[in-house]
């Protein structure tokens, strides 16, 4: 099953295992922002584990601030994918943040195989 859901500043695409976030060029991730779509990835999967990917083809600012609010707690993973070496110096302030397994990949398609790796 997979849904997919497009907000003014990003697009969301929902899979049984992970949730994929494509930020648009120039648009932030905020408390506000990330509120919304906390409240879209409580709505659908619904107490049920999943893996949220980050997919960073666009510039974006992001605050990190983010971290500080409510995760959910179903969420057992956090991958960023980018092949932008600024993302990875990113990443690695990112990090420290988050509590549960975290990674970086180059290829959306590794960080995909990685997100159902823990549901095989």
């Amino acid at each position: 099953m997979i849904k997919e859901t497009q907000l003014p500043y990003c697009n969301l695409t929902f899979k049984e295992s992970h949730a994929i976030l494509v930020m648009h060029d120039g648009s932030a991730v905020t408390v506000e922002t990330a509120r919304e779509i906390t409240k879209h990835l409580e709505e659908y999967y619904r107490g049920r584990n999943f893996i949220f990917i980050t997919h960073r083809k666009f510039p974006h600012d992001i605050d990190l601030n983010v971290y500080k609010g409510r995760i959910l707690k179903n969420m057992i993973g956090f991958a960023i994918v980018s092949d932008n070496p600024e993302e990875v110096k990113r990443a690695l302030q990112e990090q420290p943040l988050w509590n549960e397994a975290f990674t970086f990949f180059t290829c959306l398609d590794e960080a995909e195989n990685w997100a159902r790796s823990f549901f095989d």
